[in-house]
């Protein structure tokens, strides 16, 4: 057996707090802050200087490109992971969220900060949940034809788009 950084090395577990869910490259990542390995001083080391981490997804999510689901981590979330770098700790790796009892303090994310939650599945159909104040909305959409979806707006209006709309079995 070989001997580097993934084989044979101390196995290095954390808890931590997820700060930045918005990966700019779309792949899931958040920024975590593992307690007891990186300063709580975010004036010393700021949550724009974290590592991303990668989060592990059960295998009900498929984790290929397009297909699957995303986490539904927020920041604030208590994650529990390891560094796949070992005592390095540049690696993380979320395996899953545990809960945690707060101060009461309440971060909010900022404008640009992901509060889409979407699901897309092997054949394109869509699940889309917006969680942005004030624009809170649900979107269902067909894979095969993306004209058909169905959408609840932030007042629970419902509105019906498809070529052709049947109501009890009858077009309409």
């Amino acid at each position: 057996m070989r001997r580097d950084e993934f084989v044979e090395q101390q196995f290095s577990w954390f808890t931590g707090e997820i700060e930045d869910i918005d990966d700019p490259e779309k792949l899931g990542r958040v920024k975590v802050r593992p307690f007891g390995w990186y300063t709580d001083n975010k004036k010393v080391l700021s949550t724009s200087d974290l590592p991303w981490a990668t989060v592990m997804m059960p295998t009900t999510s498929a984790g290929i490109k397009g297909n699957g689901s995303s986490h539904q981590l927020e920041i604030g979330s208590w994650v529990v992971g390891f560094f796949r770098d070992g005592p390095s700790a540049q690696d993380p790796m979320v395996m899953g969220s545990i809960s945690s009892k707060t101060d009461g303090v309440v971060d909010v994310p900022s404008e640009h900060s992901t509060t889409k939650k979407v699901y897309k599945s092997q054949a394109g159909h869509l699940f889309e949940i917006e969680n942005k104040s004030g624009s809170e909305t649900i979107k269902i959409t067909h894979g095969t034809n993306p004209t058909s979806f169905i959408t609840f707006d932030s007042n629970g209006n419902i509105f019906l788009t498809a070529p052709q709309i049947f109501l009890n079995g009858t077009p309409s």
